[in-house]
């Protein structure tokens, strides 16, 4: 992701995602060193998708809920264990030789929204932002319901220090969205930088969801 490119540039390291469940298995899966996707611990868990509304189990390969089930605890097995993660797993050897599964988690269940049929993830615009040049990075979203139609808006911070116009700015961000997810915002707002207050909280809410139920 573009947040992880941003740390190893920072750092000067090699970065790389991992990923766990208590109620599982500790550590679950890892990323390699070709970074597509978290190579399944295949002798203790086995990993699926299930259709999110129904629990119907999918097609390898198919976009859909994750679930797990340990193969091997005996105290206290979980058979399907839903973690509200919207992702998919690839079974196609990796580029690093490793023929474990892999899961490509792409956000979670209840913070997904639908504008015009496209699925819309908080980390979608969280790519996007991250890694436009001009912006410290910060942002929110907000999603609404407007003549029945589901909107997004996203907030955005200009870096300190830019004399980029804020009508540039936010023309640029909403390219840049519309290219990466399919679907428009339809607003960006911009602030100077530390204005969005996001950057101060422990564990920013950066998604608020106003849509009509």
């Amino acid at each position: 992701s573009s947040t992880r490119e941003a740390i190893e540039e920072l750092w000067g390291a090699k970065v790389v995602d991992f990923f766990g469940l208590s109620d599982i298995y500790g550590a679950c899966a890892a990323m390699c060193e070709a970074k597509d996707g978290l190579h399944i611990v295949e002798d203790q868990i086995l990993v699926e998708t299930v259709d999110p509304a129904t629990g119907e189990v999918l097609e390898p390969g198919s976009q859909g809920e994750l679930v797990y089930t340990t193969l091997c605890k005996k105290a206290r097995p979980m058979i399907r264990f839903r973690t509200g993660d919207i992702g998919y797993v690839s079974n196609e050897t990796c580029e690093c030789g490793r023929t474990l599964g892999r899961i490509h988690i792409q956000g979670r269940k209840d913070e997904m929204f639908i504008v015009g049929a496209v699925n819309v993830f908080p980390t979608d615009v969280e790519y996007v932002v991250r890694a436009e040049k001009g912006l410290t990075g910060e942002y929110s979203i907000r999603v609404y319901t407007e003549n029945f139609t589901t909107r997004y808006e996203v907030s955005v911070e200009r870096a300190q220090g830019s004399e980029e116009a804020f009508d540039a700015v936010a023309k640029r961000v909403e390219e840049a969205l519309k290219a990466h997810t399919g679907v428009r915002p339809a607003k960006v707002l911009v602030y100077d930088a530390g204005k969005l207050g996001t950057s101060s909280e422990h564990k920013a809410s950066r998604f608020v969801d106003e849509r009509t139920k």
